[in-house]
């Protein structure tokens, strides 16, 4: 009786511990080698200091512009949390923008205005473009993996009912990866 109560605790403790453990989005060769030091603060004042690096960070899709081969996306940073919810969260202050590179196609929903995105990629440094309409300098990271939740502005941890809708409202997120298949899940 003693022993299957022990059990129980161990059962417990073990399906608490994995259900509060972040998910990994990216696959793990792109997960390795990622320096998490560095902020979009840091890259700001010597960006091609860290050309090469590889880096995540997350954002706020500003902007976006498609070309034939390559998607331009401009984001807002905000910092990565990993509880309660994994994903970007607006702290209420401006903490600069960067510029994601993402070699391939990605639709339109996902470069909405408002929706959250984390990136991991290689700084290309300070670089100049046009993605806001006048050509502005700033970090710019070429994606390897992109993770883009459709919240059109709302907090990720809002859904499945966000203040904007009325009702339930699914929260749909879709990874992107070079050389890889897309994966589009619906979650809440």
């Amino acid at each position: 009786m003693r022993a299957s109560r022990h059990l129980c605790y161990v059962i417990a403790l073990l399906v608490l511990h994995v259900g509060c453990t972040p998910q990994a989005v990216f696959p793990p060769d792109m997960q390795e080698k990622i320096d998490r030091t560095i902020s979009v603060d840091v890259l700001k004042r010597d960006p091609n200091a860290y050309r090469g690096v590889k880096i995540e960070l997350g954002g706020q899709i500003g902007g976006s512009t498609v070309s034939q081969n390559e998607v331009r996306i401009l984001a807002r940073h905000l910092p990565i949390r990993t509880h309660p919810v994994y994903g970007p969260v607006d702290i209420g202050r401006l903490q600069g923008m960067f510029v994601i590179r993402y070699p391939g196609m990605l639709t339109n929903q996902d470069l909405q205005h408002g929706n959250m995105i984390v990136v991991v990629g290689t700084v290309l440094g300070a670089v100049s473009d046009p993605i806001s309409g006048a050509s502005v300098i700033r970090p710019t990271v070429q994606a390897q993996c992109l993770h883009i939740w459709r919240t059109g502005g709302a907090a990720i941890e809002d859904f499945p009912w966000p203040p904007f809708l009325q009702g339930y409202s699914p929260l749909v997120e879709a990874i992107y990866c070079v050389d890889s298949d897309n994966t589009f899940l619906t979650t809440s």
